[in-house]
């Protein structure tokens, strides 16, 4: 268990190592000053029923899921990165055969979207409704036959797609491993890279 712990803090460290320490701050989480519960049953009941929800840190997720996901969730999000690079490449190729070269514009919009649909950005929300009206914007191109137009939002939707779907992955594996180890759950909280919040009263308790 000490080994498993020390080479999860080896993880942790790599996203807030302003922050950490070697070793946990409480040893339960009845030590946590002002936390809603007194033992970690208590905490994983409340969550189950959906009253409580646990937050994670997207960057420390990431970190926690490259080194200790599963392995098909791991395959996953491998191959969600190997399909916008497959459609990066593809643009390239597409413009230069049929002389397009406004399908090059393609990879800077890739980069942008893949930089800005994470969800630490701080523009997020607006990503995300973005991301969601390029299917609207997409079609109507389509139906307007702006083909050229039409594929460029399609890889800015499909980058965002791609990324939140990784995202969401790596936050979900990440956030059922804190609630099923009181003491990873003790490591993420006591170096903030992970909350609780109460759905009832929308209050959030964090380090």
């Amino acid at each position: 268990m000490r080994g498993y712990l020390r080479v999860t803090e080896s993880a942790l460290a790599t996203t807030r190592s302003n922050k950490l320490k070697e070793v946990a701050d409480w040893l339960s989480i009845a030590e946590i000053a002002g936390f809603p519960f007194e033992t970690f049953a208590q905490l994983q009941a409340a969550v189950i029923e959906r009253k409580f929800k646990v937050g994670v840190d997207p960057l420390a997720a990431a970190e926690w899921s490259a080194a200790f996901n599963t392995r098909p969730k791991r395959v996953v999000v491998t191959a969600l990165s190997l399909l916008l690079i497959a459609a990066a490449a593809a643009s390239v190729v597409v413009a230069l055969a049929i002389e397009d070269y406004w399908l090059l514009a393609a990879l800077p919009i890739q980069a942008l979207a893949f930089y800005v649909s994470h969800p630490a950005s701080p523009i997020r929300k607006w990503v995300t409704i973005g991301g969601a009206a390029s299917v609207i914007v997409f079609v109507n191109l389509l139906l307007n036959h702006l083909t050229t137009a039409a594929a460029l939002t399609a890889y800015a939707g499909l980058t965002f797609a791609a990324v939140r779907a990784a995202a969401f992955a790596a936050n979900s594996a990440f956030r059922k491993a804190l609630l099923a180890d009181e003491g990873l759950f003790l490591i993420a909280y006591s170096r903030g890279i992970c909350s609780l919040r109460d759905k009832s009263s929308e209050r959030v308790f964090r380090r």
